[in-house]
């Protein structure tokens, strides 16, 4: 009802386009006018400027300050900003093509969002995302925030259509998508679990058929990633996937100091022999690989070892994840006015959010989005909290989400509304 006025914006293909491109130009222009350094650059850039000055693909392991070859990271981004810096470009290049990334990936939002609501109030998600200013904060990183965003965009909409039109061609294109965020960001792998668990669960009589296909579009995955696969074997003479990093996130997110972020706390007995240990440890083993599996048993021991503080330490992950927490990271600065508002915003995105995901007529595409939300989830509490896991993964449709519970709530509050008077007429 409030929406609707919005639905003239797309009575016509053409419209629509236009509508869809006016906007996101205008945001973008004004993404390139506020446009500012990055605070924090990440890893991705450090290693494409040693590859693209011929040093090979080095960086040290955290901890250690000695440049080794590493698979720390995935290679696709690194390759990015290595393309970049040969072609003469810096951060400013890649900070631009993020948010371009943005932009892509709120027209594959709205897509999602067209085929279970209202025109009309798919716009006004399109309108409400491209001006969701943490977004820009992240997109415009020199880090793949912005690719990640647009990956998952359509890795949701490819599972969408998929559950409903299965052609080979989607199973395909969701392979694709799979290796490409593989190659990214190796947290994705705990999405296709995720993700896989929800096809089972929603697909009917065709469950065996969908289940095979998406063997295969996991097996395209692999195919992507195994050149990198083979080339970490013949580096290192260990198996290694894509990355090794999930020790060392692991341990940050679970040993005495671990406060639920990537800081850590104060130093006390057990964390100095910890310390210790690692420090004689890394002096004997140089291997990043060898260096990762160590400190995942370190953080995997500390569970054992303590776990009523590690349920609590996973509590407030939890909560960190859903709300607000006093550091987030320093990738992103932030006025105290806009933090403020950010405590505001997400307020707003999770009490009307939720309402209009339960407002949600299809199962399927519900349980989808709750899906996509787990995992998000997951990887925070399984490792710490980080600002991208939640505005990545979750904030892009909470923001139409919430549009679609305020049009839910005003409906429900009319029809109470002539509930309550209608007896009253009827009497006069």
């Amino acid at each position: 009802m409030l929406f609707d006025k919005l639905n003239f914006l797309t009575q016509t293909k053409r419209r629509e386009r236009l509508t869809l491109v006016g906007i996101s130009l205008v945001i973008f222009v004004v993404q390139l006018i506020t446009l500012r350094p990055p605070v924090g650059i990440g890893e991705p850039y450090w290693i494409a400027k040693e590859f693209a000055a011929g040093h090979g693909f080095i960086y040290p392991y955290p901890f250690d300050l000695a440049y080794v070859q590493t698979c720390y990271i995935p290679p696709l981004y690194v390759w990015f900003h290595a393309a970049i810096i040969w072609l003469g470009g810096g951060i400013i290049i890649s900070q631009v093509i993020g948010l371009i990334f943005f932009h892509f990936a709120n027209y594959y939002f709205y897509k999602f969002f067209r085929r279970i609501t209202s025109p009309g109030i798919a716009i006004a998600g399109f309108i409400a995302l491209a001006l969701y200013v943490p977004l820009w904060l992240l997109s415009q990183k020199p880090d793949p925030d912005g690719l990640n965003l647009l990956l998952l965009a359509l890795t949701i909409l490819t599972l969408d259509e998929a559950m409903e039109r299965p052609r080979k061609s989607c199973w395909i294109v969701l392979g694709i998508l799979f290796g490409l965020q593989i190659l990214v960001r190796p947290d994705v792998l705990m999405g296709i679990v995720f993700f896989g668990v929800w096809l089972l669960l929603y697909s009917g009589k065709e469950r065996k058929t969908k289940i095979l296909h998406y063997a295969e579009a996991i097996g395209i995955a692999l195919l992507m990633v195994l050149p990198w696969t083979i080339r970490n074997y013949a580096t290192f003479g260990s198996f290694v996937l894509v990355s090794a990093n999930s020790g060392f996130n692991f341990y940050m997110g679970n040993n005495p100091q671990a406060t639920g972020e990537f800081q850590q706390g104060q130093a006390n007995a057990e964390s100095v022999v910890i310390d210790s240990a690692r420090s004689a440890y890394f002096r004997d083993h140089v291997s990043p690989v060898e260096r990762d599996s160590y400190l995942f048993h370190i953080g995997e021991q500390w569970i054992f070892d303590h776990p009523l503080e590690a349920l609590k330490l996973w509590v407030k992950k939890f909560y960190f994840h859903w709300w607000q927490r006093e550091f987030a990271g320093e990738g992103i600065a932030a006025s105290q006015w806009m933090i403020t508002g950010y405590k505001i915003v997400s307020l707003f995105l999770l009490v009307f959010g939720f309402y209009g995901l339960l407002s949600l007529e299809s199962k399927k595409k519900r349980a989808l989005l709750i899906t996509l939300f787990l995992y998000s989830t997951a990887i925070s509490v399984i490792f710490f909290t980080q600002s991208r896991h939640r505005a990545i993964k979750v904030d892009p449709y909470l923001v139409t989400l919430s549009i679609i519970g305020i049009d839910a709530a005003i409906k429900n509050l009319k029809r109470k509304k002539m509930t309550l008077t209608t007896p009253n007429s009827k009497q006069s």
